[in-house]
């Protein structure tokens, strides 16, 4: 069942994107592949911070580079999002230490009463690895999508100066906040109204609810993405309008044109 779903998406995605939708599948089952390694490397002892961003890194290096190629708006948006993971991972770390909300829940005792709880694993870390995952891929998109935007607008306004640009890229973030959140919101209810559910038949009161160690595992997650979809909004339109209005001139799109005019021979030389 999976193969067959599979090709189908295969299908589709070949059908609308052509080219690019092959890379973008492909580009897909490679990041997955990469999480594996993150997740065997973090499981081995390995820094589960450090190992999570080089992860994320190389998943922002395939979604935007092996997609769209190396080009001024690619490389703007990955150092907008490098920016915002990092900083973002200073911020978690403190709320995660802070809050207690590390390790398993008693919900999930049932399921790992069997096993040992001696992983030799900090929780912490293994916490904020889930959360920085999570924000990579709510990031992203937003950050490409400001982008290339502002390299449009640039192209059709060439007189347009920094601080126009930045305001232009910040209106086009306005505009996209809405569904960006949204698609953030319902991506994580799906796995909520279970939990929900679990909440009702057991018959937890409002205060316990709130206080349930997986009740706000779940809302810090959801919360985190949001607010770094906020985030990389300004840090892209800023990092895009410095690099549009302080590149070399007639660069286009990660190329730099030619001149076509070659050097002439004047007559007053020739014997």
């Amino acid at each position: 069942m999976e193969f067959i779903l599979g090709t189908i998406l295969l299908i589709l995605m070949i059908a609308v994107g052509g080219i690019r939708g092959a890379k973008t599948f492909a580009a897909m089952y490679a990041n997955i592949i990469v999480l594996i390694i993150t997740v065997f490397l973090i499981a081995c002892g390995v820094n589960a911070v450090a190992v999570t961003l080089i992860g994320c890194s190389v998943i922002g290096v395939v979604i935007l580079f092996w997609i769209n190629g190396v080009n001024i708006k690619t490389v703007t948006a990955f150092a907008a999002i490098a920016t915002v993971l990092l900083l973002f991972a200073a911020v978690m770390l403190y709320i995660g230490s802070s809050s207690h909300i590390q390790g398993f829940a008693d919900e999930n005792t049932e399921e790992i009463c069997w096993y040992s709880p001696d992983i030799g694993l900090d929780m912490r870390q293994v916490t904020l690895a889930m959360m920085l995952t999570g924000l990579i891929g709510a990031i992203t998109d937003t950050a490409i999508a400001i982008t290339s935007a502002l390299y449009e607008v640039r192209e059709n306004n060439p007189e347009l100066s920094m601080s126009e640009l930045f305001i232009s890229g910040m209106n086009i973030g306005r505009d996209i906040i809405g569904t960006t959140t949204n698609t953030l919101l319902f991506a994580y209810i799906g796995e909520f109204m279970t939990l929900v559910i679990w909440f009702r038949e057991y018959e937890y009161s409002f205060s316990e609810i709130i206080n349930s160690k997986v009740f706000c595992q779940d809302f810090l997650q959801i919360v985190s993405s949001g607010a770094g979809c906020m985030t990389i909004i300004p840090v892209a339109a800023l990092f895009m309008a410095y690099s549009l209005t302080h590149r070399k001139p007639r660069e286009t799109d990660g190329e730099t044109e030619q001149s076509s005019e070659e050097p002439s021979m004047t007559d007053s030389s020739a014997i």
